[in-house]
């Protein structure tokens, strides 16, 4: 737990202020509760169902909105009882079985009340060759009538034994009927909770449906500011702009994008976080990430002809107006890629390059759902998506106008809709 950090004085504490600022900015699961931003209605949404005995909840969304933070956190927004919960977290592995995944569970749940001096609340037993629904369900009924125990499976999505998923659907409706104190949380990525329960419909009557969508810019801004408030420095309104504008609604990019913002301006012994800083804080992304997104861009984007095309409507892709859920039509990538091309624009121009990005051929960086002429697009990995616009910035793409814009609240919006577009 970092305290507030002091103005720096001397070349060590300016080094030190780094160091600090990599802390605050983590581009990991959120576990301080102090630096975990908005999701207000979700955490009360999850805690009444920890405090109702016959339900259980289902945390889900696209791929780095938070939920594994949110997981993480929730239960300590109660502090009233924070002494009675138990938390057991497993991260679920591909390979895992029933047998294997709710063994470490207990075994979490163990280790967490006897790490935090309460293994009285939880006398259960973990050493078992092989266990099922009902011995789950007993082990999990010992527990103190007092303790509030909490199981939580991260990354259930990657569970892809069947009987494993079956087995889980029966445990959670078994401790529904049996109205055990024990909660289960199951956490994973997914558009909807059918992706997830897919096949095991029964499970669908005690569980509460939590979606995340991507975070709002006031959520976004609550991530720097709880981070400022700890430091001496102070953000610019050009640097908070184009960060959360990068963003995309995931605060993946804010940490990043605000952790090597932060440490520029330390770097250079100033107090102050500029719009300059943020500049510098994109180079050193795709530098430092350029592996883990090159391979997928360059399958999206290759072509054997001249031009850049691919490169420019992916990038327009991913400047376009979109839902909460990222995702975005035909029609609104009309007014990028027309920024970008510098000439008109037609859904002709580009509608072969969005069949395209949803076959297996270019990777499918992009899903498509709806029906023909209502199809609506989103990048299948949203971690993508601010990749591929900082890279379109950093490699000039975009013209000044734009890339100044992003410095503004309105940035967000943009590219605004032209009603001069050639929108057939």
């Amino acid at each position: 737990m970092i305290d507030k950090i002091e103005r720096p004085k001397t070349p060590e504490d300016w080094l030190a202020l780094e160091f600090d600022i990599a802390q605050l900015f983590s581009t990991g699961p959120v576990d301080e509760e102090r630096l975990f931003a908005g999701r207000t209605s979700q955490v009360r949404l999850l805690l009444e169902t920890v405090f109702d005995r016959s339900k259980h909840a289902i945390l889900f969304g696209e791929r780095g909105v938070g939920k594994s933070s949110l997981a993480n956190i929730f239960w300590r927004r109660y502090g009233k009882t924070l002494q009675s919960f138990v938390i057991g977290r497993v991260q679920t592995d591909p390979s895992d079985d029933f047998t294997s995944l709710w063994t470490k569970a207990l075994e979490e749940l163990l280790a967490f009340a006897k790490m935090t001096g309460r293994a009285e609340l939880v006398p259960i037993e973990v050493e078992f060759d092989r266990v099922s629904p009902d011995t789950i369900r007993r082990e999990l009924q010992k527990c103190n009538p007092n303790s509030i125990p909490i199981i939580i499976i991260d990354e259930f999505d990657k569970l892809y034994d069947e009987d494993a998923k079956e087995l889980t659907a029966n445990l959670i409706k078994s401790l529904s009927d049996y109205n055990v104190t024990a909660t289960i949380i199951l956490v994973g990525v997914a558009e909807n909770v059918s992706d997830l329960v897919k096949g095991h419909e029964s499970i669908r009557r005690p569980l509460v449906q939590v979606k995340l969508d991507r975070m709002s810019n006031e959520e976004l801004n609550e991530i720097l500011n709880l981070r400022l408030k700890l430091t001496p420095l102070k953000l610019d309104g050009d640097a908070r702009w184009k960060i959360v504008t990068l963003a995309r609604g995931l605060p993946f990019y804010v940490h990043m994008l605000g952790k090597y913002s932060f440490q520029n301006a330390a770097r250079e012994r100033r107090l102050t976080v500029k719009d300059g800083d943020v500049d510098a804080a994109m180079d050193r992304f795709i530098s430092e990430t350029e592996q883990s997104f090159q391979d997928d861009y360059v399958t999206a984007t290759a072509s054997n002809q001249t031009d850049a095309k691919f490169q420019e409507v992916l990038l327009a892709c991913a400047l376009a107006q979109s839902d909460d859920a990222g995702f975005f039509s035909p029609t609104s990538v009309i007014p990028p890629l027309k920024m970008i091309r510098k000439r008109p624009v037609t859904h002709a121009n580009f509608q072969r390059h969005l069949t395209e990005f949803v076959s297996e051929d270019r990777g499918r960086v992009l899903i498509r759902r709806g029906q023909d002429r209502q199809f609506r697009y989103r990048f299948r990995d949203p971690m993508m998506q601010p990749y591929i616009i900082i890279k379109g910035i950093r490699d000039e793409m975009v013209d000044e106008s734009t890339r100044n814009a992003l410095s503004y609240p309105e940035a967000p919006l943009l590219p605004l809709s032209d009603p001069t577009s050639n929108d057939e």
